[in-house]
């Protein structure tokens, strides 16, 4: 029978070194999206980048648009806004249709629509409103693995975690574009993380502040944020009362989710109501499907048990659509975690357990946040919407999580050294690896004819700077990591020596 034993003991911080490597894995991720960002041709439907550019013009004059808001005919200012118009085949989308989003990330990118108007240089727009998302999207990748700490106490798996989202290719394309996804992603993912924090650690007014304000901002920035907020409100309130039934409990408990979802209402309210009013629903997605005469794709539970979809959403994440061959790599890190996934059960089964603080409450609301997330989308696609790869960014928290621990499960069993300083090493090497794979994607999608040209002007040879600097972050945060292996066995070696040393002659092993 397997024992616990005190080096398998969840940690209650995450090293500093750690957390370094895990910010360099972020950067790395960042350079690969900021090429795209700096390199290629504006995307006009396929990534939305058109009417997303439109919108911020329209914020910049003043004007709140709608989903019928003709994108902007400027051609002087916005030259490759207006060249994207004579690519539509038909007048809906000529039109601002992403104006059914809340205003948050274009309002950030009006300093960007300024100084392209100042300095008479158009391309600032485009650049920086990408800029924005590529930014917020490296973000995520570091908040999955504060994220995966926070629900393992385990530094090894948060930097695996972080290494396992970083290689994504939805983040590096989609977060290289003019779109809110990075923005609204991340700040549902902070909602996440602060609220864990609350169920882990107990209440605190900075963590409740935290809440209020990531929550403000994932509301603000796309309308699956609101499904967060609901969601960590609640929890927070049940966790609460749980812990406290006296009345004075409950009225703290109520008191600090109406501040967490409250504060966000207020802010962000208003814009909702506005779509009811003109769309007959929050989201006007309704009144989209109509625009551009969708057709339903079937019942929901079609969708649901349709396993070649599911099988398509996971591997589009690291995968574009037309790179089908490096989706291989994706189900080779699937297999790999669900057989450690069974490993963990059974050791649980036949393992004494610890005394290491639970971290259940954590995995529930994340759990309990990727249903919300695919309920959403599943009845979105059964309407007839497009099953588009950057809807399934908000659930790489749980999913990242998940994966890097069924993959850390097989590290465990291996009989060699102590349990962690392997951990760490091995997290090492597989991010590594991950991260060579990440690239060999990355080549291919910039090499593509889906790439479609080069954004006027632009400088491939400074962007490449960019992805080299990335690179040494990358490679940087590996080190770090090996070396935080190193350190650890030494450190438990020790303290093995000073327990020894200390333990009284009759209690050492013969």
């Amino acid at each position: 029978m397997l024992q616990s034993t005190p080096e398998d003991h969840t940690e209650e911080r995450l090293p500093k070194r750690l957390l370094a490597a895990m910010v360099l894995v972020a950067i790395f991720a960042l350079s690969l999206s900021s090429y795209v960002a700096l390199t290629r041709v504006l995307q006009y439907q396929t990534r939305d980048e058109g009417p997303n550019a439109g919108y911020a013009v329209e914020l910049a004059s003043g004007r709140l648009p709608t989903i019928d808001t003709p994108v902007t005919t400027d051609a002087r200012r916005y030259p490759q806004v207006v060249e994207g118009l004579g690519t539509m085949a038909d007048e809906p989308h000529r039109h601002i249709w992403t104006a059914n989003h809340p205003p948050l990330y274009y309002l950030i990118s009006l300093p960007f629509v300024a100084a392209a108007g100042a300095l008479d240089a158009p391309q600032v727009m485009i650049v920086g409103m990408r800029l924005i998302n590529a930014v917020a999207s490296a973000l995520c990748v570091l908040l999955v693995g504060l994220i995966a700490f926070e629900v393992t106490r385990r530094a090894a798996v948060a930097f695996l975690a972080t290494g396992i989202s970083a290689s994504c290719a939805v983040l590096v394309s989609a977060g290289g574009h003019i779109a809110n996804d990075g923005v609204a992603v991340a700040a549902s993912s902070l909602t996440l993380l602060a609220t864990i924090r609350i169920l882990n650690r107990g209440l605190s007014p900075g963590r409740l502040t935290l809440v209020a304000l990531a929550g403000t901002a994932a509301a603000g920035a796309k309308a699956p944020g609101v499904l967060t907020v609901v969601l960590c409100g609640a929890a927070i309130a049940v966790a609460l009362l749980l812990r406290d039934h006296t009345r004075r409990g409950m009225v703290r408990a109520l008191a600090a989710s109406a501040v967490a979802a409250g504060v966000p209402a207020l802010a962000t309210g208003w814009f909702y109501v506005r779509n009811i009013v003109l769309y007959g629903d929050p989201t006007a997605s309704h009144a989209l499907l109509d625009k551009f005469d969708r057709e339903p794709n079937g019942t929901w539970w079609q969708i649901v048990t349709d396993g070649s979809l599911w099988v398509d959403w996971y591997e589009r994440l690291w995968a574009p659509l037309l790179a089908e061959g490096y989706a291989a790599g994706a189900d080779v890190l699937a297999v790999v975690a669900v057989l450690g996934l069974l490993v963990l059960l059974v050791r649980r089964s036949t393992t004494r357990p610890t005394d290491a603080p639970s971290t259940r409450a954590g995995w529930l609301l994340l759990t309990a946040h990727a249903a919300l997330v695919l309920v959403n989308l599943i009845g979105f696609v059964a309407a007839g919407g497009n099953p588009n790869d950057r809807y399934l960014m908000p659930l790489m928290p749980l999913l990242a999580s998940v994966l890097a621990v069924g993959v850390m499960a097989i590290v465990d069993v291996i009989p060699a050294g102590s349990r962690e300083s392997r951990s760490r090493l091995a997290a090492a090497v597989i991010t590594l690896a991950l991260g060579v794979y990440a690239l060999l994607i990355f080549d291919w999608f910039i090499t593509s004819v889906t790439y479609v040209g080069r954004l006027p002007n632009s400088d491939a040879r400074g962007a490449g700077v960019v992805v080299a600097a990335g690179l040494v972050c990358g490679v940087a945060a590996v080190c770090l990591a090996a070396r935080s292996a190193r350190t650890y066995a030494g450190g438990s070696r020790a303290a093995r020596v000073m327990r020894h040393r200390h333990e009284p002659e009759h209690h050492r092993a013969p």
